[in-house]
This record gives structure tokens, C-alpha cells and sequence, in this order.
């Protein structure tokens, strides 16, 4: 059965909800790693936090991480890429099929914006 994508606002948040939300996992924690990846100010914040969600058990939530590192490379044209580049193959082969897609989106992000 195929998966249904939809829409859902990303609103920036501050370093204090996001530490809230990771230690909770709450319902939202899906969206942790989008909004970090896109409004955060503070690159190495924002890669260790995406480093620790791309191997969280929840798929959608790790999937979200690795596309966020596609959006810090967009963002910030830089990237460790021996950090990134294992986590990113392995999302390739992924049981999770949003896993799968998001890991192939941040890499193609990843291999434009921020190259070896």
C-alpha cells in the first residue's frame, strides 16, 4: 500500500522546545528535526541534534533527520560528510520506506550544496 504524504506546517522552535520535545517524544517530535534544520541559527547544534535523531527507532522521525542534513547543506553550504554520508547510504536501505525517501532527497540536497 502506498504511503500518503501530506502537508504539515513547520513552525520555527527554540532550543528549550526542542529539548523538551526529544526528551518527551512527544506526537510532534516528527517535526523536531525539520524545524531544526530549517530555522536553527547554530549549524553544529542543529547537525549533532540531526546525527542523534537519524538512528531514533521511530522512522518518521529518522527519515525527517536525514533529510535535515539536506537542509543544512542547502542552508549553510557545508557539511561534515564523514559524519553524515554513512548515516545517509544507510537510509537508502532502509526497512522504512519514508526513511528510504528522505534519505535519497537529503543526499541529492547534501551532494549539490555541500560536495566532497
Amino acid at each position: 500500500m502506498a504511503e500518503h504524504l501530506r502537508y504539515e506546517p513547520i513552525d520555527p522552535l527554540s532550543w528549550d522546545e526542542v529539548e523538551e520535545r526529544v526528551a518527551t517524544g512527544g506526537p510532534d517530535l516528527h517535526k523536531v528535526p525539520i524545524a531544526v534544520s530549517l530555522y536553527a541559527d547554530d549549524p553544529a547544534r542543529a547537525l549533532e541534534l540531526l546525527l542523534t535523531l537519524a538512528t531514533h527507532e521511530d522512522g518518521t522521525v529518522r527519515g525527517n533527520a536525514l533529510l535535515g542534513f539536506g537542509h543544512l547543506a542547502r542552508r549553510f553550504r557545508a557539511l561534515p560528510r564523514e559524519r553524515v554520508d554513512p548515516l545517509l547510504q544507510a537510509g537508502l536501505s532502509d526497512p522504512h520506506p519514508h526513511v528510504r525517501r528522505q534519505a535519497h532527497y537529503g543526499l541529492a540536497d547534501v551532494d549539490h550544496f555541500a560536495p566532497h
